[in-house]
């Protein structure tokens, strides 16, 4: 199943180059997408985005062209062997994402992509975000739904129906005018709303669900997202300091325990032999009852 929602807000003109962004999450058991060691920071193409799609969601069983795989040098790929039982496309278009948190948490930890679901990202130059959502819509079009409560509820039907892992194609475009803080702000908000359902019920469905945020804005919206979202994770690190804590062990810490690993093994196998050959240990008459000795002496 892949259902696409884009979302599309009003935005202002902006001189810095227009850059479009593709944060692809997976929800559920997950191990249907991976990251690869080409670096997240290369650009990819609009094509090369739809091949990644096409590759992911198509299925095995449907005659694919030689043209349609994958194109080489990304950094994420599907797995060869595990497809996801559902598929999501949203489509944001925003100028800026100062009002829109959640939206912005995406965009950040480039050093840790397992973030909130965030396997990892793929950028493409230019604002291609209409581009990128109409290649995956049956006949390009996209169905457009005003923000409000019944867009809230439609954007959790959605994740409903992609957590039960059903099968066909939905098109919808959830409208905002970024230059209102309260609207951007209440679509952030169903944004996260949204992200929070597909975690309980992939989960709980054991479903498999790939989410692609396609993010169109300006070079400069995006690292400001990207510092928003760092100073976010800044104040959860400091929030969290007293209580850190790392699986890594140092040197002194592997040491000292296989002393005492193996000095414990020691222990107990040396007394494990003493007992045993005390037990073992032959009885002689002279040895038995204090008197036994004295009775063999006296009837002599």
């Amino acid at each position: 199943m892949i259902t696409i929602l884009s979302i599309g807000l009003a935005a202002l003109a902006a001189s810095a180059s227009a850059e479009t962004t593709v944060v692809v999450l997976e929800y559920g058991p997950g191990g249907s997408v991976h990251r690869t060691a080409a670096s997240a920071a290369a650009e990819s193409s609009p094509a090369a985005v739809a091949s990644f799609w096409n590759v992911l969601h198509r299925p095995s069983s449907s005659k694919r062209s030689p043209s349609m795989g994958q194109h080489a040098g990304m950094s994420i790929v599907p797995d060869l062997f595990k497809r996801p039982d559902a598929g999501i496309v949203i489509g944001l278009r925003a100028s800026s994402l100062e009002s829109m948190p959640n939206a912005a948490s995406l965009l950040s930890s480039e050093d840790v992509p397992a973030t909130n679901n965030v396997v990892g990202r793929l950028r493409v130059r230019g604002n291609v975000c209409t581009e990128l959502v109409k290649l995956v819509a049956p006949d390009g079009d996209v169905e457009v739904v005003e923000v409000g409560e019944d867009a809230g509820r439609r954007l959790l039907s959605t994740a409903e129906a992609a957590a039960r892992g059903l099968g066909g194609i939905e098109a919808l475009s959830l409208v905002v005018d970024v230059s209102d803080p309260k609207a951007a702000a209440a679509a952030d908000e169903k944004l996260g709303r949204m992200l929070v359902a597909l975690t309980d019920l992939a989960a709980s469905n054991g479903k498999t669900v790939v989410l692609h945020l396609v993010v169109e804005g300006t070079a400069a919206s995006t690292s400001a997202a990207l510092a928003a979202g760092r100073r976010l994770q800044e104040d959860a690190n400091n929030a969290d300091a007293n209580s850190y804590s790392s699986n890594q062990k140092s040197m002194y810490e592997i040491q000292s325990f296989n002393l005492y690993l193996w000095t414990s093994v020691g222990l107990f196998v040396v007394v494990a032999m003493v007992m045993s050959a005390f037990i073992g240990m032959p009885l002689y008459p002279d040895t038995l009852l204090f008197g036994e000795s004295g009775k063999m002496s006296s009837s002599d």
